[in-house]
Formats: structure tokens, C-alpha cells, sequence
């Protein structure tokens, strides 16, 4: 229902509403989109954030499309285009993205990752929060990567990507996802653990 009143609201704009209203016409469709998803109307949504990825000014005003974007296709069953997308735009917001991470790399980076949280962890970083929205924005691109990673990817890649969503909030303070991120990182070393006793 509310896919129909974003839609009716939309067409109350002129044919140039997205020079004239950029920021209205910018916050409808992300927001049509939204709904068109929660409804599962994935064509009109992706056809919604097609045209935002058009239009919209700069990468930062696309991010909420493209996140979007990203959930969908994870969804419909399709990982490997979750993950080449949070790749690319990663990579355009000047994460360096590998295209593949030894197992090693991953073993030493697990351990890295659990001193830096020995350090930081306490009231003054639980008080800290991540006030860089396009920082908040990797966190959340990094999460859906691992996701993706699961489903498509060896599995210490997902452990790669945890914990650079780990280390990014440790360095930068709190977000929305840093518990998920930490709680994923939880499991991952039980899991290592658990293999390293049997």
C-alpha cells in the first residue's frame, strides 16, 4: 500500500522535479523503492533505484540505492551479484578490495583484529559514535559482502570481510552494525577454536 502513495506522491512533481526538487525527487524514490521491496515488487523497485543510480548527483546520494540494490539481489538468490557490486562500489568510495585473500593472510589478521579490540574496548569507544555516514555506509556495503561471501565465496573470505567491518568500527567508533560485526567475529573464532580442540 505504501508502494502506491509514494507513487501517487511522485506524480504530483513536475517533469523536471529532479532539477527543480532534486532533494524531494531524491528521498521519494529511495523511499518508493523501499516500499516497492518491503512488498516484494522487486521490478519496479530495481526500475526505481535504476533511475536514482541515473540521476542522482554524486555516489553519496546514490549509496541508499545501491544498498538496496544489493539486499535485493541477496533475496533473490543471487550472491554473486550482491558481491560484485559491493565490491565495485567499495572500491569507488577508496576501499581496496581484493579479489582474493589467502588463508594465511586471514590467520593473521583474526588475531590483529582481537588485540586492536583488547585496546579499545571500554565506556569511552562504546561512547563513540561513527559520525561519517559514508564510513557507516562501507561497514554496511562490507556486511552485505559477507554475506554474499558466504553464499559464493571460500569461507575465510567472509572472516575478511568481518573483520575489516571489525577494525573499521574500532578506529572510527560505533555504528548500527557494529554489533552484528562483533558478534560475527565471535563466531568465527569459536568456530576456530572448536576446530583447533578436535
Amino acid at each position: 500500500m505504501a508502494y502506491f502513495y509514494f507513487l501517487a506522491a511522485i506524480s504530483f512533481l513536475p517533469g523536471d522535479s529532479w532539477e527543480s526538487y532534486y532533494d524531494l525527487s531524491l528521498r521519494l524514490n529511495v523511499l518508493m523503492a523501499r516500499a516497492a521491496n518491503s512488498s516484494c515488487r522487486y521490478d519496479e523497485a530495481e526500475l526505481t533505484l535504476q533511475r536514482i543510480c541515473k540521476r542522482a548527483r554524486c555516489l553519496q546520494d546514490k549509496l541508499p540505492a545501491y544498498f538496496l540494490l544489493v539486499t535485493i539481489f541477496l533475496a533473490q538468490g543471487h550472491p554473486n551479484q550482491a558481491y560484485a557490486t559491493c565490491s565495485s562500489i567499495l572500491t569507488q568510495l577508496g576501499e581496496s578490495v581484493p579479489e582474493t585473500v589467502t588463508t594465511e593472510t586471514v590467520g593473521d589478521m583474526i588475531p590483529e583484529t582481537l588485540r586492536m579490540y583488547s585496546e579499545v574496548y571500554g565506556d569511552d569507544w562504546l561512547g563513540q559514535k561513527m559520525e561519517d555516514s559514508t564510513l557507516c555506509y562501507i561497514i554496511k556495503f562490507y556486511s552485505a559482502m559477507a554475506c554474499a561471501a558466504y553464499f559464493c565465496k571460500p569461507s575465510h573470505m567472509v572472516a575478511y570481510f568481518v573483520c575489516k567491518m571489525v577494525q573499521l568500527s574500532l578506529q572510527n567508533g560505533v555504528c548500527q552494525y557494529t554489533p552484528l560485526a562483533l558478534m560475527q567475529l565471535t563466531s568465527i573464532v569459536i568456530r576456530i577454536d572448536n576446530a583447533a580442540f578436535v
